[in-house]
């Protein structure tokens, strides 16, 4: 495998992940702006390669055509990003009750299971929004701590590993390439979780520290 797109990738996670950790909500557009545009890309890459094979070399104009369309739309519309991303959460929250209590919903037609899970939506999207500073300092703090403490996993295991191995790997394959070689593969749980608790308190005590100075983001 060519080492330099992937190491690149890395070091992008990496940087992306400490940034919205720490400073997740004083440089909440610039954040959301790389994350957007990166997220982008990905998966924009992944789904028209597998879809539209016919592109060739147009693929990955398209992509970066995509990630900067939704990189744009998150830094100048963060208030709706943010509501979006409640909403997202609210969906979430939704699908659990679902799997939790499945007699609840067993019997309902799409139309009224779509209409609850739109008021999920509706309902944690706007309590996200009147909260956001507190919801954009917990939840970066939380991803960001994740994030850094998993590249970080697969950085270690490539060192240590010696490498990726040999042979050719698309982009849309390093996903699985960078799980094999993590350090928390076969580790048990609390060896991811502990690290990660940490980082997200410190990410959160720094970020309120930063807010409670009189700054703005």
């Amino acid at each position: 495998m060519n080492m330099v797109l992937p190491i690149l990738v890395l070091l992008v996670m990496l940087a992306l992940a400490i940034l919205y950790c720490f400073w997740g909500y004083k440089y909440l557009k610039i954040s959301m702006f790389l994350i957007a545009f990166f997220a982008g890309v990905y998966y924009s890459y992944n789904w028209l390669g597998s879809s539209v094979p016919t592109l060739g070399n147009w693929l990955w104009l398209i992509s970066i055509a995509i990630g900067l369309l939704l990189a744009f739309l998150a830094f100048f519309f963060v208030k709706l990003a943010v509501f979006a991303a409640g909403g997202i959460i609210g969906l979430l929250i939704f699908d659990i009750v679902k799997r939790v209590q499945p007699a609840w919903f067993s019997s309902l037609e799409p139309l009224p299971l779509f209409l609850i899970g739109l008021t999920f939506f509706i309902l944690v999207g706007l309590l996200t929004f009147a909260s956001r500073k507190h919801f954009v300092i917990l939840f970066s703090s939380v991803f960001g701590a994740y994030a850094l403490v998993r590249t970080a996993g697969i950085v270690i295991g490539l060192f240590l590993n010696g490498g990726f191995g040999t042979g050719t790997t698309a982009i849309t394959d390093y996903s699985g390439v960078f799980n094999s070689v993590s350090i928390f593969n076969n580790a048990p749980l609390w060896a991811l979780v502990v690290p990660v608790i940490v980082f997200s308190i410190a990410g959160i005590i720094t970020q309120y520290r930063y807010t409670a100075r009189g700054k703005k983001a």
